[in-house]
C-alpha cells in the first residue's frame, strides 16, 4: 500500500486493453469530466485484484463545483487536477469480470479469425492506429525487459509431460471424489484447481449432474471446452497482464498447435482457427489421447496459467511502431507472402471465402514471422499485441 501522501500509479482497463500508469491527478480529472464508464476496471499498488471502477469511486451526489475533483478513491488516495490530454482512449467498453461469474462469455466478432484480420489491418496496413496511445510516452521503462523476455522453443519444453498426455476430457464420471482424482491426473485441472478453485468446484458439480443424466462422452468435452472458452474470454485483460515470457509461452503454444493441425488437416486447422477449443475434432483430441493432446493442453494450460500471473500485478507494454510493423511485413515476404497476400489477409470477406489451406498457411506465417523476428523489441511488442485474439477468440 502506498504511504499516506504518495502519488499512486493507476491502471485503467477497458475491452481488454490497459492503460497506464495514470498519476491520481490525471485521473481525477478523467472522472471529474465523466469519463470513467461503469465498466471500467482500475489497479494501483495494493489492491490484490483489479476492481470495478464504481467500486474504487463510487457515485456522488451533485456535486459542488466549487469543491475541486468530483471523486475521491475509496479507502484513500489523493485526487488532484490534472491535464485533459492524458486521458485514455475512448473504446467499447469492457465487462467487469468478476472470476467466477457464470453469465455465458458471448462471442465477440466471429472469432480469431477477424480478430487476427483486425490486428493486420491496425498493424501492417495502418500502422498509425497501433500507436494512437496517450501513454505511451512513459512506457520506456518496459524496454529494458525485452532483452530478457525469451522462453522455450516449444510448448512441452519444462513441463510434465506424463499429465500433458493425459486426455482432460476423458473418463470424467462417478462421483466428485472420483472425478476430481481423474481430473488431477491432466496438467490443465491441475492449474485450474489451484488458480480458479471456484470455478474448479462448478465444473464438478455440472460434471456429477452430467453423469447421472447419462450424457455422452462428447457433450462432456463440449461443455468443457465451451466453459473454458467463457472464462478465458473473460480473463483478457488478465492474460495481458502477464509477464513477457508466459505472453511468449502462449504463442509459441498456439503457433505449435496451429503447424502441428495445418499438416494432418486443413480444414481441422481452420476449425481451430475459427471455433477455438470448441472445434469438435479439437473436442475429440481432449477426450482421447493422440498426438495432438499434449500440445493442445499445454496451450490451454499455458492461457490459464498467464491469466493467473497476470491477476497479480497489471502490466501495460508499449505497442509496436510503423518501423516494427515493417519488420514483421519483410519478415512475412522472406517467407514467400506477396502483396496478394497482404490483401488477402487484411480482407475479412476474402478471407472468409478463401480455402481453409489458405487461412491456415497465413495465420500460421504470421506467427511464425514474429516468433522468428531477431530484434527482441520489435518481436515482444508484437507479440504482446497478437496474443490479445488467442485470449479472446
Amino acid at each position: 500500500m502506498s504511504p499516506p501522501g504518495s502519488q499512486s500509479q493507476w491502471y485503467l482497463a477497458r475491452d481488454g486493453q490497459q492503460f497506464g500508469p495514470i498519476s491520481d491527478a490525471e485521473l481525477g480529472k478523467f472522472i471529474e469530466l465523466g469519463h470513467l464508464q461503469p465498466t471500467d476496471l482500475l489497479w494501483r499498488e495494493g489492491f490484490p485484484d483489479w476492481r470495478p471502477a464504481l467500486v474504487v469511486f463510487p457515485p456522488q451526489n451533485q456535486a459542488d463545483p466549487r469543491t475541486g475533483p468530483a471523486a475521491r478513491p475509496a479507502g484513500g488516495g489523493p485526487v488532484t487536477q490534472p491535464s485533459q490530454r492524458e486521458k485514455p482512449a475512448r473504446t467499447r467498453p469492457l465487462a467487469t469480470d468478476p472470476l467466477d461469474d457464470e453469465e455465458d462469455g458471448r462471442k465477440r466478432g466471429g472469432g480469431l479469425r477477424k480478430l487476427l484480420v483486425a490486428v493486420l489491418v491496425l498493424g501492417v496496413l495502418a500502422g498509425s492506429a497501433w500507436f494512437a496511445y496517450g501513454h505511451r510516452d512513459r512506457l520506456s521503462e518496459y524496454v529494458s525487459l525485452f532483452k530478457s523476455s525469451g522462453s522455450d522453443s516449444t510448448a512441452l519444453e519444462g513441463t510434465d509431460r506424463k499429465a500433458l498426455d493425459v486426455p482432460p476430457f476423458a473418463g470424467l464420471r462417478g462421483s466428485a471424489e472420483a472425478i476430481d482424482a481423474r481430473m488431477q491426473t491432466a496438467a490443465l485441472w491441475q492449474v485450474m484447481k489451484r488458480e480458479f478453485p471456484d470455478w474448479y468446484a462448478q465444473r464438478l458439480d455440472e460434471l456429477v449432474a452430467m453423469g447421472r443424466e447419462n450424457k455422452s462422452d462428447a457433450d462432456v468435452g463440449q461443455h468443457l471446452a465451451r466453459k473454458l472458452v467463457e472464462l478465458r474470454r473473460r480473463q483478457v485483460v488478465n492474460g495481458l497482464s502477464a509477464t513477457l515470457p508466459r505472453i511468449k509461452s502462449v504463442v509459441v503454444a498456439y503457433h505449435e498447435n496451429l503447424s502441428r493441425l495445418r499438416r494432418e488437416s486443413p480444414a481441422t486447422c481452420y476449425g481451430f482457427i475459427s471455433e477455438g477449443e470448441e472445434n469438435p475434432a479439437v473436442v475429440d483430441f481432449l477426450l482421447r489421447a493422440s498426438k495432438h493432446t499434449a500440445h493442445l493442453q499445454a496451450q490451454l494450460t499455458a492461457v490459464f496459467e498467464a491469466v493467473a500471473e497476470g491477476r497479480k500485478q497489471p502490466r501495460v507494454y508499449p505497442r509496436p511502431t510503423p518501423a516494427h510493423h515493417e519488420l514483421l511485413a519483410a519478415n512475412l515476404r522472406k517467407m514467400g507472402w506477396t502483396q496478394e497476400d497482404m490483401q488477402l489477409f487484411s480482407d475479412e470477406k476474402a478471407l472468409s471465402k478463401a480455402a481453409p489451406e489458405k487461412v491456415c498457411q497465413v495465420v500460421t506465417d504470421w506467427f511464425a514471422a514474429q516468433l522468428t523476428l531477431t530484434d527482441p523489441e520489435a518481436q515482444i511488442r508484437l507479440l504482446s499485441d497478437s496474443v490479445r485474439p488467442i485470449f479472446a477468440g
